[in-house]
C-alpha cells in the first residue's frame, strides 16, 4: 500500500515543473506570432514584486507538504521555485505594462528590427494595441513620426 506521505514531494515537484511549462509555453508561442507594434517600458517593480509573493506561496507549500523532519528545507525549495515562476510570469505579462512617454511604435509597413531598450526600460512586443497610447511609427531614417494610419 502507497503511503500518503511519501507521495508529497513528488506532487510538490510536479507542480513546480507545470507551473514552469505554463509559464514558459506562451513565450514560445510568442516567437511566432505576428506583432502589431511595440514600445518601451520602464522596468517595474512587478517582477519583484510577483517573485517575492511566489517565494511567499512556495515556502508555505513546502512547509505543508514537506516531510515531518525536513520541513525547513521543503520550505526553501517551494520558496526557490515559486520564486522562479511568480518572476517569469510577471516578465512576460503585459498587462501592467504602461509605455514610455505613451508612446506605441506601429509596425505600419512590416517588421523591422527596434531599437535596443535604453538602461532602466524594456522591450515590449504586442500583437493588440494598448489603450491610452499614442501611436507611432519610425522613419527609414531612425525618426520617431506620429502615425497617421495605413
Amino acid at each position: 500500500m502507497i503511503r500518503l506521505a511519501s507521495l508529497k514531494a513528488p506532487a510538490l515537484a510536479l507542480g513546480a515543473v507545470a507551473l514552469t511549462l505554463s509559464a514558459i509555453a506562451p513565450i514560445a508561442a510568442s516567437a511566432q506570432t505576428q506583432y502589431d507594434g511595440y514600445c518601451y517600458a520602464k522596468k517595474e517593480d512587478i517582477t519583484g514584486k510577483n517573485a517575492l509573493i511566489g517565494a511567499g506561496v512556495g515556502a508555505v507549500a513546502g512547509s505543508l507538504l514537506g516531510k515531518k523532519g525536513k520541513k525547513g528545507e521543503s520550505a526553501a525549495i517551494g520558496a526557490a521555485a515559486g520564486a522562479g515562476v511568480g518572476y517569469i510570469v510577471a516578465k512576460n505579462s503585459k498587462e501592467k505594462v504602461r509605455c514610455s512617454k505613451g508612446r506605441y511604435y506601429v509596425y505600419s509597413k512590416g517588421y523591422y528590427e527596434p531599437r535596443e531598450a535604453a538602461e532602466g526600460f524594456r522591450l515590449v512586443f504586442f500583437e493588440e494595441r494598448p489603450a491610452n497610447v499614442d501611436l507611432y511609427t519610425r522613419g527609414r531614417d531612425g525618426r520617431d513620426y506620429p502615425y497617421r494610419g495605413r
